[in-house]
């Protein structure tokens, strides 16, 4: 009795698919990013709890971003944005300036990274000061995680943190460069003797008329 074919063994090709989709997870390219499967706390909790968290929220724009590798060999990258404040929300313990630097980070493993904020946009900044040795830098530099809230402003957004920190304020402007001023022309200094002349002379001159009025006096 004739038999049918029996189908090529799958077992080799089923074992090179399965080790392909590990790669591609380990990679991140079949889910989230590798920071959010590795930080479960890299999630966003709402406005409300993301203003309460952060030292200063304020609006702004980036004008510029330059990025740079982390220093003592650590993998990953520090963007540092240049941006210019519109309006401060909140600064607990911090002056805002009007042109401040924020840093975000890329690619660093463990941190929950924001990564580059778009320039020439409207953002959201719900920040904390970087600190060395627990005191701010000078002039302040701001950290904006991935968790922060830290976002580009739609008016979705704005109007939840109108509602939660009302009454927003200019920001502090930016310090005058130092003042200059023109050299004026300096005189040499008059000598003792030219100096005190014109009093010496009056005295004599009222010597004299005290003279002249005791004689009138006496005739």
């Amino acid at each position: 009795m004739p038999t049918s074919p029996r189908p090529a063994a799958a077992g080799p090709a089923f074992g090179l698919v399965l080790a392909l989709l590990g790669v591609l997870a380990v990679l991140g390219l079949t889910g989230p990013a590798a920071y959010a499967a590795e930080d479960p706390s890299c999630t966003r909790q709402g406005v409300n709890m993301h203003a309460r968290q952060a030292q200063a929220v304020f609006t702004g724009t980036v004008v510029d971003a330059k990025a740079s590798a982390l220093e003592d060999g650590q993998r990953g990258v520090r963007i540092v944005h240049q941006v210019e404040v519109a309006e401060v929300y909140k600064a607990a313990r911090v002056s805002v300036a009007a042109v401040l630097e924020v840093v975000t980070t890329r690619t660093v493993r463990g941190e929950c990274n924001l990564g580059r904020l778009p320039e020439g946009e409207d953002v959201v900044f719900f920040v904390k000061a970087e600190t060395t040795d627990g005191e701010p830098a000078d002039p302040v530099v701001f950290l904006a995680a991935g968790d922060s809230g830290t976002a580009v402003a739609d008016q979705e957004l704005l109007d939840a943190v109108d509602r939660i920190l009302p009454n927003p304020v200019p920001p502090v402007p930016a310090s005058p460069t130092g003042a200059e001023f023109e050299a004026l022309p300096v005189d040499p200094p008059t000598p003792l003797g030219r100096a005190a002349a014109p009093g010496a002379a009056l005295a004599v001159l009222g010597v004299l008329g005290l003279f002249v009025v005791g004689r009138l006096g006496r005739r």
